[in-house]
């Protein structure tokens, strides 16, 4: 991390790698259980968001599970294909789907967090990813079929025919 964030770390970390009592004893706890390819994903994340200043821990273990973002979940969310990613299948778990679709704007936004925050802490509590991927189907509507302009006034003809005689009155 130091030689990613140079001296943003150490000022927030030290430079100690002991896990003594000091961050890096932190540090070595809350990423405990996490895989050495997991650790190389996070670092990776780290280094492609390029933000300037270093993670915490629990985003930095998040990066390291890879979760992500909730501006990526809501991109995965409005795509158009059919598949979306494990987590944001996990994500629309915790979403009531049709309190989302009829929200308005900043309602909508509330409840995606909301749902996100809890998937978040369910993988980050060490639950599983669901296996199935979930599937959105984007159909077209079907198209509207029109009359034939000369049928529908002969269907209309026989209706005032059938409720009014042949007067073409009401009785």
């Amino acid at each position: 991390m130091i030689e990613i964030y140079a001296h943003r770390w150490t000022a927030a970390h030290g430079e100690s790698v002991e896990a003594d009592g000091s961050s890096a004893g932190t540090w070595a706890k809350g990423l405990s259980g996490i895989s050495g390819q997991q650790l190389a994903a996070g670092l990776e994340a780290c280094i492609v968001r390029a933000d300037a200043w270093p993670p915490t821990l629990p985003e930095f273990r998040a990066m390291c599970i890879g979760i992500p973002s909730l501006a990526e979940v809501r991109a995965d969310l409005r795509r158009t294909d059919a598949e979306r990613a494990p987590f944001t299948a996990l994500v629309w778990r915790h979403l009531d789907g049709w309190a989302y679709r009829h929200a308005d704007g900043a309602k909508a936004e509330r409840l995606l967090a909301e749902a996100y925050a809890t998937a978040r802490e369910a993988v980050m509590r060490g639950e599983p990813l669901p296996e199935q991927l979930l599937v959105v189907e984007h159909k077209a509507p079907e198209p509207i079929k029109r009359a034939d302009p000369e049928a529908a006034r002969a269907h209309l003809d026989a209706m005032r025919a059938e409720l009014f005689g042949a007067t073409g009155r009401a009785a």
